[in-house]
């Protein structure tokens, strides 16, 4: 879509994109391309499409995909979306906060659907960690997302954080490509990324969500090293947090973001 087709929509139906909602109009159809590509869709495929705006990823998605359900938020769309995306019989819109929608009310069942989306950015934390977590979950997800979110989601041991290791608990991650912020009208302030995420048919460990408190119990203030969270974290001694970090292998002075998924794994089996 050129910059002038958009104008004309966003004119003909009268919207106006709304920043606090993330609304960023995608206008590069390489981009649109590749994150079709890279969702391998065939027409035994069901989509969950978050945040279709203007519908363009949910046209190139109707024609790849059996059946897209796509959620939007902003009722001042429904009435452009209803047009545009009249002629897909398969396209099932509903109006409705992601975070409020019930997916049971589009018949979404687990690891039978594919989420790909350019997510709204001030929703992003929140969809990952959702789909992750709770049932049920897609088979894989390619979204749009900040650059530096998708980062982090690939981080090694040494940049590690809450979302890295939620994320590589549950599934695993690989950028699809970076977007400037050209690609979007009106353009953001930072670069994107297309990033596909494979959901683990198990997760790496047999008790993530007691892996996950652990997890966040330790990064509770990040800068400090990993003993003095556990102290506060566990409520036991100095003497005792250092005795379960050594006892894993881990020297005395590391930090939460030092450690793996499999370190996490071993701390959570003895503490």
């Amino acid at each position: 879509m050129t910059p002038d087709q958009l104008h004309a929509l966003l004119n003909k139906y009268g919207i106006k994109p709304r920043r606090e909602q993330g609304q960023n109009f995608l206008l590069d159809d390489q981009v649109i391309e590749d994150t079709i590509n890279a969702a391998q869709l065939t027409k035994d495929d069901t989509v969950l499409e978050i945040g279709p705006g203007l519908g363009v990823l949910t046209q190139q998605l109707a024609q790849q995909a059996g059946r897209v359900v796509a959620v939007e938020q902003d009722r001042d769309m429904i009435p452009a979306l209803k047009k545009i995306l009249k002629i897909f019989g398969n396209v099932e819109l509903h109006n409705a906060d992601i975070r409020t929608f019930h997916l049971a009310e589009a018949h979404l069942r687990t690891r039978q659907y594919k989420m790909v989306a350019n997510l709204p950015y001030n929703i992003t934390s929140w969809v990952m960690r959702y789909f992750l977590e709770h049932e049920p979950k897609p088979s894989q997800m390619v979204v749009m997302v900040q650059k530096e979110v998708a980062e982090r989601m690939i981080a090694e041991p040494g940049k590690m954080s809450v979302l890295a290791n939620a994320v590589q608990l549950y599934a695993t991650a690989e950028i699809i490509r970076i977007v400037p912020p050209t690609s979007f009208y009106p353009a953001p302030k930072v670069e994107s990324a297309v990033i596909s995420i494979r959901i683990r048919p198990q997760a790496l460990s047999p008790e993530p969500e007691a892996l996950m408190r652990l997890v966040k119990i330790c990064f509770a203030s990040k800068r400090k090293q990993l003993h003095n969270n556990l102290q506060a974290g566990l409520h036991i001694s100095a003497v005792q947090a250092k005795a379960l970090i050594a006892s894993i292998g881990l020297r005395e002075d590391i930090r939460p973001q030092d450690l793996s998924i499999q370190d996490w794994e071993a701390l959570r089996c003895i503490s």
